[in-house]
C-alpha cells in the first residue's frame, strides 16, 4: 500500500516537474519571439529613413543614391529606447548599409540581435540570435 502512494506520489512529481519546465520554455519562446519582432519594428523604421536619406539629393542633406555617409546621427535623434540599442554594421557603401539592433532583454546570457540590410528598394532582415 505504502509502495503505491510513493510510487503515485513520485509519478506526480514528475509531471508537475515536466509541466513547470514546458510553461519556462513557452514563456522564454514569447519573449524571444516578442524582442525580435519589437527589433525588426524599430528596425524597420531605421530601414525606411536609411531609403529616403538614400533617394534625397545631397543638397538637401541626402545621399544623392548612395548609402555610404549615411550615419545612425542622420536616421535618427536616439541610438537607444526601451527596446534595444542601434547601430550601424560596418561601414556603408553606395549600394548597402546595413543596421543593427541588440535587444534590452536578455535570454540566458545572450540578447537578442537582429540586423536588417538596406538597399534602394529592399530591406532583408537577419536574427543573428
Amino acid at each position: 500500500m505504502k509502495r503505491k502512494q510513493l510510487l503515485l506520489i513520485l509519478i506526480n512529481l514528475v509531471l508537475v516537474s515536466g509541466i513547470i519546465i514546458a510553461v519556462l520554455s513557452i514563456s522564454h519562446s514569447k519573449a524571444v519571439d516578442k524582442s525580435h519582432n519589437d527589433l525588426k519594428n524599430d528596425l524597420s523604421y531605421y530601414a525606411t529613413k536609411a531609403q529616403e536619406l538614400y533617394w534625397r539629393p545631397s543638397v538637401l542633406g541626402g545621399g544623392d543614391r548612395s548609402f555610404s555617409g549615411i550615419t545612425l546621427p542622420k536616421l535618427s535623434m536616439v541610438n537607444s529606447n526601451a527596446t534595444g540599442r542601434f547601430f550601424i554594421v560596418g561601414s556603408p557603401t553606395k549600394d548597402e548599409i546595413v543596421i543593427g539592433g541588440i535587444g534590452t532583454i536578455t535570454v540566458g546570457k545572450d540578447s537578442t540581435h537582429v540586423q536588417v540590410i538596406v538597399n534602394e528598394q529592399n530591406t532583408t532582415y537577419q536574427i543573428i540570435h
